[in-house]
Order: C-alpha cells, then sequence, then structure tokens
C-alpha cells in the first residue's frame, strides 16, 4: 500500500518540484518526502523553440521522470484532485487521501487552448502550429521549414504565460530559416501580440523595435486572438483602439504560430489557495519575496504557479527553489523565513540563429546582469550558452539540487 503520510509533500514534479525535492532530501530523513506527477517524461522546455524550428531533434529535451526522482523520495504517480489546506490533505485521482506537514506547490500552469475558438480543432492542420507543446513540435518544425512564402503571422496572448519571449524567438528563428531557404522576399511576417510593446523591460523593447524594424517585420500591438478558422486561414483579434474602444480584425494567414492563454489549475485557482483579487488573481497566494503562502505558513509556492510579479521561466525557478527550501527548513524548525526571491527571470531572446540576447532582470524591471555586458545586444556567446551550457546546467545542477 502506498504510503500516505509525508513530513513534505511535493506537488509537481517539473523543474521546480524536483529541485526542492532534491534540495530538502540532503536535509531530511529518506522517507520524509512524497512528490505527486503522473507523468512518465520530463522535459526541458526552453529548446523547445529550437526543436520546434527544426534546428535539433526535439528527443534530446526529454529524460525520464524515474531517473530525476531522488532517491528517498517516494514519487506517487496521480494527478491532483483538491487541497484542503486545513485538514492538511491532499486528494489525487485515485482517490487516496494524502497527509502532509508541509506543502510546496509546483504544479506550474495550465495551457487553455480552448480560450481561442476553433483552435483546438485546427491545432496541428491549415498551418496552424505551436512549440508550447510536445506533440505539436514536430509539426511546427515542418511548417516552418517547408514554408514557400506568403503570410507568416506569430502571435503573443495576454500575459501571464510561459517563457513570454518565446513567441519572439520562434518568429526570428523563422525569419533566418526563410530568408536561407530564399523565400524571406516572398513572405510577410507580422507579430499581433496582445501587448503595448515588444517586450515588458523598456531597455530590451527599444533593442527589440530596432531589430523588427531591420528584418522588416511587422508588430501588431494590442492586438489579443479570439479565434482562429483554418479552413479559411484567417485569425480574429480583439484589438484595443488607442481611445480604449475594441474593435474586431481578422487577419489572413499562411503560416501561424499561436500561443494560447495561460492559467493555474483549477484545483488551485478556483480555490482559497490562490488570490481572489488583483493582477494576480487566480494564481497561488504567495508572499512575493519568502514565496510563503500569504494565508497559510507551512506551504510554499515555486515556478510558475506562484502568483508573483515576475516573468515564469526556468530561470525564475533556479532563483527561486533554493529560497523555498531555505525557508520551508526555517519554518519547521520554529523560525521565520529569512531567505528572499528578488524576483529574477532571465529570457535568453534568440534573435537569429547564432545569436541571443540575454534579458535578466527582477522585479519592477530591474536589470540583473549576470555579465559585464550590454545586455541589449545580442551576442554569439549567448547562444552556446542558450543551447548548450543551460542544459546541462538544469540536468546535472537544478534537478540535482546543485545550482
Amino acid at each position: 500500500m502506498k504510503k500516505t503520510s509525508f513530513k513534505v509533500l511535493i506537488l509537481g514534479a517539473g523543474a521546480g518540484g524536483i529541485s526542492v525535492a532534491a534540495k530538502l532530501n540532503q536535509e531530511l530523513d529518506a522517507g520524509s518526502i512524497g512528490i505527486v506527477d503522473p507523468s512518465e517524461k520530463h522535459f526541458y522546455q526552453p529548446l523547445w523553440t529550437i526543436a520546434g524550428t527544426g534546428l535539433i531533434d526535439k528527443q534530446v529535451t526529454e529524460k525520464k521522470q524515474k531517473d530525476l526522482i531522488p532517491e528517498g523520495v517516494t514519487w506517487l504517480k496521480e494527478s491532483v484532485v483538491s487541497i484542503d489546506p486545513e485538514r492538511k490533505v491532499v486528494q489525487l485521482t485515485g482517490g487516496m487521501d494524502v497527509a502532509y506537514e508541509f506543502l510546496v506547490v509546483a504544479t506550474g500552469l495550465t495551457l487553455n487552448w480552448d480560450k481561442i475558438n476553433g483552435l483546438p480543432e485546427t491545432l496541428g492542420k491549415n498551418g496552424v502550429c505551436s512549440v508550447y507543446q510536445w506533440d505539436q513540435i514536430d509539426y511546427a518544425s515542418e511548417q516552418i521549414q517547408k514554408f514557400q512564402g506568403g503570410t507568416a503571422l506569430f502571435v503573443m496572448p495576454p500575459p501571464p504565460i510561459k517563457c513570454a519571449g518565446a513567441p519572439q524567438k520562434v518568429m526570428y528563428l523563422a525569419d533566418h530559416i526563410f530568408r536561407n531557404h530564399g523565400v524571406r522576399s516572398k513572405t510577410e511576417i507580422l507579430f499581433a501580440t496582445a501587448g503595448k510593446a515588444m517586450f515588458g523591460v523598456p531597455v530590451f523593447a527599444t533593442a527589440l523595435d530596432q531589430i523588427v524594424k531591420e528584418k522588416d517585420i511587422h508588430p501588431r500591438f494590442s492586438h489579443k486572438i479570439v479565434a482562429v478558422d483554418g479552413n479559411k486561414k484567417e485569425a480574429l483579434f480583439d484589438v484595443t483602439e488607442s481611445d480604449g474602444s475594441v474593435s474586431r480584425q481578422a487577419i489572413p494567414f499562411d503560416l501561424l504560430h499561436v500561443v494560447p492563454p495561460m492559467s493555474a489549475h483549477k484545483f488551485i485557482s478556483e480555490s482559497p489557495l490562490a488570490f481572489q483579487e488583483g493582477e494576480q488573481k487566480g494564481w497561488l497566494a504567495v508572499d512575493k519575496n519568502t514565496l510563503q503562502h500569504v494565508k497559510y505558513p507551512h506551504i510554499f509556492g515555486v515556478g510558475d504557479v506562484t502568483g508573483v510579479p515576475n516573468s515564469k521561466t526556468g530561470a525564475a525557478v533556479r532563483k527561486q527553489y533554493p529560497v523555498v527550501v531555505r525557508n520551508l527548513l526555517s519554518v519547521m524548525r520554529g523560525k521565520a523565513p529569512q531567505a528572499s526571491y528578488d524576483g529574477y527571470s532571465s529570457c535568453p531572446l534568440i534573435t537569429e540563429i547564432g545569436k541571443v540576447m540575454l534579458a535578466e532582470f527582477g522585479y519592477e524591471g530591474k536589470l540583473l546582469p549576470s555579465f559585464p555586458l550590454d545586455p541589449a545586444v545580442p551576442r554569439r556567446s549567448y547562444w552556446y550558452l542558450k543551447k548548450d551550457l543551460l542544459p546541462k546546467l538544469y540536468w546535472h545542477g537544478m534537478m540535482k539540487g546543485r545550482a
């Protein structure tokens, strides 16, 4: 019979969950930690932009989950149904109730394809593709590599989404591929974003404005995608005008790279564990510095599920998980949390094949560069950092609780 009570229960075995489990496992007795996740596979998603444009094999982003679960940590291969923070119990899909003393929520977010009318029916055909889902990567790669010209439309939904730079990264890689294949002169590239700028941090937005101008890419700001008609090859947008009014606009396409709206899973967003109002409504209600739940001190959050005003990236998780472990151990010992997360996130913005702009920033857009170089300049060295070094840091550092 499976164990049904743990000192620490971790929900989610993605980047945040495994990292916390590995680091915490160094401090607690074997059998003290349980981790809940139904997935047999674990993916390094930051490489999906490169895989989804056909530049690497997507298989290099995949490992077996069982090889990453730390020794001595109990893996419960089920999904979460509900969390009862008063009773300190989590109900799983198999009907089991699992009790805990401390809870770490690392459940990530969910992709809401159905929030865009017509998208589920046409995704993966009619030129409609996305690198945001494992089983769509091959189709995206095929469409971009075989594109013969026309209108290539790249979409950015309203934030928050994970890796907010990815919709642009795919576009810049596609632009380079189209040039290499001799079809760029027959192609119009449009970037339809729900935002009002190319990026949320001004210094990078200014640099990207210049890049899209040089590449003859045409941004369409304040364009929120609401529907896709695959047969007509047409995307429908709500466009917010300068006076605040909203109009409806259709944009035809030959290739559409689409990114869906995202949210926390319903067992978080529709529970008392989520913020009930404000900009972080629906996301796990944690203190933005300590990552401790604002109401339940025995609960901590890490990664995309957290309702903090940062950018949801793997780099953010790398800075969050040591804070969570340190503060969790402090609370276990009857002390107040001392470690503080500064909102750090990193977005290695691929601007072409072989060049990356390394955007690193924290809360309120504060620049937090790791290197003494102009962060708004794309560099070849950062391409190798993005493609080769960061995956190694992930698999051999974060997944072991060491980096």
